[in-house]
């Protein structure tokens, strides 16, 4: 099709190397993350404010990375010509198993000493056996967000056949690619959920099979940006998205919570578009955002949770505070680690060294 594999003129990247507006993305994603968990540790919230901020918070939190993820591996096969399967597997180990591993082990050998402290009435590791203490830790049961890590790596050992897709040059392959396969993930996902669930847990290989939606969707957003000015795009989805979620609240129609959460996505990604270099602290925070996503739960969270709510009570404050809280002294901790050679292997981001390969995160 006309236009693609060459950047649309009036949508220049000036930067090669790195997208100062996925990073400002990224980290009002993390900021999205720390308030998905903040949610489970504030004094509780009425009813219709959990519902809302759960909705603005929620919705597309984690998608935002397999989108920008799929987004950059169609770049760097299209636009820069510098993909290769065996870094892009490299730097996937460096990047999301190894910390995901070193992380794993870490708070579950914390879980473990603080249940023997005998503090916490729930056990998940005293009492349990070997294998289901393995099972817990690799569904993520004592670190809420480790799962999302294995999963893209799972989602990257696929990029050979995005690759092919790509290479066929049509746009709507790709778009087409993403209606199939959303439709038979809603007809395979009750089954595979029957087999692969993890009680209090998330299973890596069901978030890997949900997250392909939102990767292949990047690949398609890259495309059409060779095709249109994707900044032209934000006033109409912004109008879209506003219409579908008054008929969301007012209709009980199958599947449009669905299509509100690809719009919400979609929109947010075209607002970022408007600001090719991002915004300065929201770009600091993108940077950063690997080391805020694996340190900011469950200690620091935890712990920010029991200082603030002794001093504050309403509902809302309570949630802002331990929000804002948790993501200072996460981003001050990993910006620490980044500052030292060791440390930023633990967090993976050697793999940033190598700049012409898609970051996940």
């Amino acid at each position: 099709m006309k236009g693609i594999g060459k950047e649309h003129d009036s949508y220049p990247f000036k930067n090669p190397e790195r997208l100062g507006f996925l990073d400002s993305l990224r980290a009002v994603a993390i900021i999205m993350v720390v308030g998905v968990h903040t949610l489970s540790y504030c004094v509780e919230l009425p009813h219709d404010l959990k519902q809302l901020i759960s909705f603005i918070v929620h919705t597309i939190s984690v998608p935002v990375f397999f989108l920008v993820d799929g987004y950059l591996l169609a770049r760097s096969v299209i636009h820069l010509k510098t993909y290769t399967y065996i870094k892009y597997v490299r730097g996937s180990l460096s990047r999301l198993l190894a910390p995901w591993a070193v992380f794993t082990v870490a708070y579950t050998l914390a879980r473990y000493a603080f249940e023997l402290t005998g503090l916490p009435e729930e056990k998940f590791i005293l009492g349990h056996s070997l294998q289901e203490v393995i099972l817990s830790a690799y569904g993520s049961v004592y670190a809420p967000q480790l799962y999302f890590l294995f999963s893209l790596f799972l989602i990257r050992l696929g990029a050979p056949l995005f690759k092919k897709v790509l290479a066929i040059g049509n746009y709507f392959v790709p778009l087409f690619l993403l209606c199939a396969y959303y439709t038979i993930y809603q007809s395979i996902v009750p089954f595979a959920s029957t087999y692969l669930k993890i009680e209090g847990g998330q299973e890596p290989v069901l978030h890997a099979l949900w997250g392909i939606q939102f990767y292949i969707l990047g690949i398609v957003v890259f495309m059409t940006s060779q095709i249109v000015d994707l900044r032209k795009l934000f006033i109409p989805f912004l109008l879209l998205s506003i219409l579908v979620l008054l008929m969301e609240k007012k209709s009980r129609i199958e599947g449009l919570n669905h299509v509100l959460q690809y719009l919400y996505l979609i929109t947010m990604f075209l607002f970022f578009t408007l600001f090719q270099s991002g915004f300065y602290f929201l770009n600091v925070t993108g940077k950063n955002s690997m080391g805020i996503y694996l340190i900011h739960a469950p200690i620091v969270l935890k712990v920010t949770s029991l200082i603030a709510n002794k001093f504050v009570l309403d509902p809302i404050l309570s949630f802002l505070s331990i929000l804002v809280g948790t993501f200072i002294i996460s981003t001050s901790i990993a910006m620490i680690m980044i500052s030292v050679p060791y440390g930023r292997l633990l967090i993976g981001t050697p793999y940033q060294k190598n700049r012409h390969l898609p970051a996940s995160r």
